[in-house]
């Protein structure tokens, strides 16, 4: 199997994970999520807190965001955005529109949300990238993979929703055959998870607006399985599929907070880590250090231990803070009368 990860697709992982439960009937719904976002080089980490508006093929996201990076952060405080920077936009896929609203100036811009030829360009430009990757893919063994879910029986009040704990690890090593390098990755999700129905409600139009967006920018309307855990880009065979999917089927519910951290480390051919050649962050790229990852398994073992000499790569935390489900005001999803465009 083959595979490649973005950053954006692994934090995806955790927030994506349960979504097996039956739709249910179609209702406006308004979700408020509360992030933490860290990574290696500490440039884009930030906390936010996004309340998302949806009815049908509308959606409104109000996302309040601060930066807690050196950089970023200066800049935000320079702008005399000391409690963070708000954004608005509205998309409507009906009307083929993205507007984008600046409460503080009271001004809106507006565009399309897909243009004729747009998938094309992407794929054009994602080309040489694709089959540098692909390249790497063949170049690389695996020599270990174990994937674990496990229910914890840990239950707990958040937010109000009950909710039960899984654990979820994915421990992977790889040795590239031409260069002898070896690699080694730990993924850590600590899900908490709720059969409560307003969370499936809000999944339900949650899915019906991801369904026509789908529609209105051509790619298939009925999204994978991999997709709907998240994992957009993996391609595996039949065979890891199943035994992957049967473990993930096991957890219950939708999640309301979901942690998911990712190590790595690697050593050279001469068994050299990182750290030994006093590199300040690990020698294989964010995209391509997952590598391979489904390929012979090794006997699996339910507690994996840490490994020494990882550098967490980045760590996500994502909560759900509420959800309303009823109808919502029409307005919320027009350029207010009083704006002027930009």
């Amino acid at each position: 199997m083959k595979i490649q990860f973005q950053i954006s697709n692994i934090a995806a992982f955790g927030l994506a994970l349960a979504t097996m439960l039956p739709l249910a009937a179609q209702a406006d719904v308004k979700i408020q999520r509360f992030t933490h976002f860290s990574e290696v080089t500490g440039i884009t980490a930030h906390d936010s807190t996004t309340t998302d508006y949806i009815q049908g093929d509308k959606e409104r996201e109000e996302n309040l965001r601060k930066f807690t990076g050196s950089v970023l952060g200066a800049w935000q405080r320079f702008r005399h955005e000391d409690n963070g920077s708000l954004s608005v936009d509205i998309f409507n896929v009906g009307e083929n529109k993205h507007y984008e609203l600046d409460p503080n100036k009271k001004t809106f811009s507006v565009e399309p949300l897909y243009t004729p030829g747009q998938q094309e360009q992407q794929f054009s430009n994602s080309a040489q990238p694709q089959q540098q990757q692909q390249q790497q893919d063949n170049d690389t063994k695996v020599t270990k993979n174990e994937f674990t879910v496990k229910a914890t029986g840990k239950k707990k009040d958040l937010n109000g929703f009950d909710t039960t704990e899984y654990l979820i690890t994915w421990d992977v090593e790889t040795e590239n055959t031409k260069t002898g390098e070896k690699s080694k990755s730990l993924m850590t999700t600590d899900m908490w998870n709720s059969m409560d129905p307003r969370l499936a409600k809000a999944h339900a139009e949650e899915a019906t607006y991801d369904q026509a967006y789908r529609k209105l920018m051509h790619e298939p309307s009925d999204s994978s399985e991999m997709q709907q855990y998240g994992f957009g880009t993996v391609r595996i065979n039949s065979a890891d599929q199943k035994k992957f999917f049967d473990k993930l089927r096991t957890i219950k519910g939708h999640p309301v907070s979901t942690d998911v951290t990712w190590e790595t480390a690697s050593t050279d051919p001469n068994d050299k880590s990182d750290a030994d050649r006093k590199d300040d962050t690990p020698s294989q790229s964010v995209d391509s250090a997952l590598g391979s990852l489904f390929g012979s398994k090794s006997k699996q073992d339910d507690s994996p231990k840490k490994n020494d000499g990882m550098t967490t790569i980045f760590s996500s935390h994502i909560e759900i803070k509420s959800v309303d489900v009823g109808a919502l005001d029409r307005s919320l999803f027009e350029v207010p009368k009083d704006y002027k465009t930009e």
